[in-house]
């Protein structure tokens, strides 16, 4: 999809996507307590580098993932979530064929604690056939990368979602509960599997503005969530032409660099 070319209908496939899987939530990591998430939102910068995937900090999923439908099931594995040794996260989508069509196991990892308003900074790589943070893979279609802030059904849900059938488009969207959303859908012409991208979200208390690599993207006032959430980071499967490409089979990483909060003045 590109936006200068196709901005309506890509929207409309986005929110009917997006939606979509709304219907099962996942577990909420319950935070250290009210005074760290305070401070956390409020205080100074925090960064996590991933030398070790630290039990204090990050929680791994492991529940029956939100794409169940018939041809494509599965859960999220803990196990799919690791450190590589050279400070990298590798989250791993795996899919065979199965009895029931296909199987997925994929990779989720969510922050134990809380953050408000703050500036956010994700260096990661999109799924690719590569574990190798050194080596570039291929990209495959059907899967989601995603990095975001979450919390409560999505009453605060802040995205970054890059398509595996669509590598080259960044996908922006701001959840305030499950019935107010905002969302842009981005053509950055670069293949965002094949190298490490900085994408940052600067959440205020009356807008939000996402950059890529350093540059300004997209801005919304409408819909700004104001609860605290939690970080999350995930790879999933879809089976979907308008929503991350039909389900393929064999395995595909997302890596992840670092990823830094800090409030902002």
């Amino acid at each position: 999809m590109h936006v200068h070319l196709r901005i309506a209908g890509a929207l409309l496939i986005l929110t009917t996507a997006l939606t979509s899987c709304r219907g099962v939530s996942p577990p909420e990591p319950t935070a250290i307590n009210d005074t760290a998430v305070a401070a956390l939102s409020t205080a100074g910068l925090w960064t996590e580098t991933f030398d070790r995937l630290d039990p204090g900090r990050w929680i791994p999923s492991s529940w029956s993932g939100f794409w169940q439908h018939p041809g494509l099931t599965g859960t999220f594995q803990a196990s799919n979530a690791y450190v590589d040794g050279k400070g990298h996260l590798v989250l791993a989508l795996k899919v065979q064929s199965c009895g029931a069509g296909l199987c997925a196991q994929a990779a989720e990892i969510q922050s134990a604690q809380r953050f408000g308003f703050g500036r956010y900074t994700y260096r990661m790589r999109a799924a690719s056939t590569s574990a190798n943070a050194s080596k570039a893979g291929r990209g495959r279609s059907g899967n989601i990368s995603g990095a975001f802030s979450y919390v409560d059904n999505s009453a605060t849900e802040i995205d970054v979602e890059i398509e595996g059938n669509r590598p080259a488009t960044l996908n922006a969207a701001v959840w305030k509960g499950l019935t107010q959303k905002s969302y842009a859908v981005l053509s950055t012409g670069t293949t965002l599997g094949q190298g490490f991208h900085t994408y940052s979200y600067e959440w205020r208390p009356d807008r939000i503005t996402y950059f890529l690599d350093g540059a300004r993207v997209w801005e919304t006032t409408q819909n700004v969530p104001q609860d605290p959430a939690h970080i999350m980071l995930n790879i999933w499967p879809t089976n979907d032409d308008g929503w991350g490409g039909q389900a393929t089979t064999g395995t595909v990483y997302m890596l992840v660099d670092s990823v830094t909060f800090e409030p902002l003045p």
